[in-house]
């Protein structure tokens, strides 16, 4: 055979590998890619739909609030200053309320001076001081308007108050209260998990979270336990407003929640499978929302 020849098809051959090599290569890179967007596209739409999903949760407790701030056998009782019979009352609306909208709620009512006139779930709790530590309370008695927002008090959870309007004069306000196991439950249905994580420096000895679990210095308010490694490697403390990033099995959205004064509360995060193993670590920064109800969630 001539050497030319031979040289010519060792020249051909290796030219073949590495056009394959470079057919190879960029299809690799295409694939990596187009799972990365997906991936975000993904994690986008779980975000979104999160945020949507508490939004009109929170919607849901306002309009309660004020439906039953306006209520005429409440408030009679309530100026009556008849407990057992408020007691009843509230009961009773709750009980039809979860039996027509499969409503999770809890309902308080407080005086004038922002002192626990009833709860619905004890009735022998009462004139216990608020102001203290309720920002939404004394917000609702200084401008008379409702409000909705992730409020701590003892308990971390939706709280919508509405004030108790007699003859133009303030006498109180009215209270929704909804936790966050129905939105976990609607999430865990769309094969979504979620994760309410409060900043535990929040906490004090009075509050009933003390005994949750603790997750890189924040307490799980919505799950009774969970594999502390499923956030491994993940520096919480160290997210921004909302993003998202990932291990070798799940995929991670998140976007956080503040008090009415803007302190930084902790985090909902929402996870869901990595089935094809995508990296994926991009945080943001948000503008500052106000809005009307002071739902403030970012």
């Amino acid at each position: 055979m001539n050497i030319n020849v031979l040289k010519t098809n060792k020249y051909l051959l290796f030219l073949s590998f590495l056009t394959l090599f470079f057919i190879i290569f960029i299809f690799y890179l295409l694939t990596n890619i187009n799972n990365n967007e997906q991936l975000i596209s993904k994690l986008e739409n779980s975000l979104i739909y999160t945020k949507n999903i508490f939004e009109e949760e929170k919607k849901y407790a306002l309009s309660l609030a004020i439906l039953l701030s306006k209520d005429k056998e409440i408030i009679d009782s309530f100026l009556k200053k008849d407990r057992k019979e408020s007691f009843i009352l509230v009961n009773k609306k709750i009980s039809t309320l979860k039996k027509l909208q499969n409503s999770d709620i809890e309902v308080q009512i407080h005086n004038k001076e922002l002192n626990t006139y009833l709860r619905s779930w004890d009735f022998s709790i009462k004139d216990i001081p608020l102001s203290s530590f309720r920002q939404g309370l004394v917000k609702v008695k200084e401008s008379l308007e409702p409000l909705v927002s992730i409020e701590l008090g003892k308990r971390l959870n939706i709280k919508a108050i509405s004030p108790l309007i007699v003859n133009n004069k303030f006498v109180g306000s009215i209270e929704i209260i909804i936790n966050f196991k129905g939105l976990t439950k609607k999430l865990h249905k769309n094969s979504l998990d979620m994760y309410v994580l409060l900043d535990n420096k929040y906490l004090n000895e009075k509050s009933e979270l003390t005994n949750n679990q603790k997750i890189n210095d924040f307490i799980l308010i919505n799950q009774d336990m969970i594999n502390p490694n499923i956030f491994k490697d993940i520096n919480i403390r160290n997210l921004e407003d909302y993003g998202y990033f990932t291990n070798e099995n799940l995929a991670f959205s998140y976007f956080t929640f503040y008090s009415l004064d803007r302190e930084k509360l902790g985090y909902v995060i929402i996870s869901s499978k990595n089935n094809k193993k995508t990296q994926v670590n991009s945080s943001y920064k948000k503008q500052i929302n106000n809005t009307n109800h002071r739902i403030i969630i970012e």
